[in-house]
């Protein structure tokens, strides 16, 4: 006790003399404000961090981790798992009864994301923009379907790393799943070279062919995999009766000026629209 009123005693002098010194006041007054307005951007980062809104924080939420990814066909990590089974989907089912739309749905986006980019950024807050609307008079999915994302980090490290630092593909693994899954991007790149939407715009073939993970001559280049990419992954009966079935749609930019304009992108893609085309691919569900 008699501790505690010696502190006690301490802070009412200083409290007296704060009041007693009156150029001390002004000073305190002005260092309070400075104080405030300095401490704004880490409060607001406290506050996005709190509410999910931090950068990077809506795109985490939907990873497909590359922990212990291997250099083997057998390597099992999360982004393996996803992975793996748009292949069977897509080249090992023979009937739709095959397909499996249970473990992720019948449709979904699958992002390959990279860290400290800005468009990689700008996607992220699109996808939050589209998220938060979706089914709304301007989002409306044609097919009903929820919105759905998955996503995957170029950039992300795992524990095993360092057991691959010597070898052909360095220790990143995101370059061992890009081998381990060569096959599925082989295919899957020249049949995005024909859909609609490249056609009509006419765009230029470098992005398809890196997607692809294209011979350069020196095998895979699994270097200059396009970052970030954005597909739209559809496993529904209409895209299985239309040949659209799979990894079906792609985009590697978002070109508007906002985040509204580019999620208006997004729902696009979606719903199989481009702007070169007033109709949809499918038919609207009732």
């Amino acid at each position: 006790m008699i501790i505690l009123k010696s502190i006690g005693a301490f802070f009412v002098k200083i409290w007296r003399w704060i009041k007693e010194t009156a150029w001390v006041q002004p000073l305190l007054i002005v260092g309070a404000i400075f104080a405030v307005i300095f401490s704004i951007p880490y409060i607001t980062a406290w506050a996005n961090e709190w509410s999910g809104n931090s950068e990077g924080a809506f795109f985490a939420d939907s990873r497909r981790s590359l922990e212990g990814e291997t250099d083997q066909p057998t390597s099992n990590s999360e982004a393996d798992q996803i992975t793996n089974l748009i292949y069977e989907n897509m080249y090992v089912a023979e009937t739709y009864e095959e397909v499996d739309t249970d473990t992720y749905g019948e449709k979904f986006f699958l992002v390959y994301n990279v860290a400290n980019n800005t468009t990689s950024t700008t996607a992220e807050e699109a996808f939050r923009e589209l998220s938060a609307n979706w089914n709304t008079a301007s989002f409306r999915p044609s097919d009903r379907r929820a919105f759905s994302i998955n996503t995957i980090y170029a950039s992300e490290e795992s524990s095993n790393d360092a057991d691959y630092e010597i070898t052909t593909n360095g220790a990143s693994a995101f370059k061992r799943y890009l081998m381990n899954h060569a096959d599925l991007f082989n295919r899957a790149g020249p049949s995005l070279m024909e859909a609609p939407y490249k056609d009509r715009a006419s765009l230029d073939d470098a992005n398809y062919l890196s997607f692809a993970l294209n011979d350069d001559g020196d095998g895979l280049a699994v270097d200059s995999f396009p970052l970030p990419t954005i597909l739209l992954v559809d496993f529904s009966e209409e895209a299985w009766e239309a040949g659209r079935f799979g990894i079906s749609e792609v985009l590697w930019t978002l070109s508007g000026t906002t985040s509204r304009e580019n999620a208006s992108t997004l729902i696009d893609m979606w719903n199989h629209l481009d702007p070169y085309s007033e109709d949809n691919l499918f038919t609207l569900v009732e």
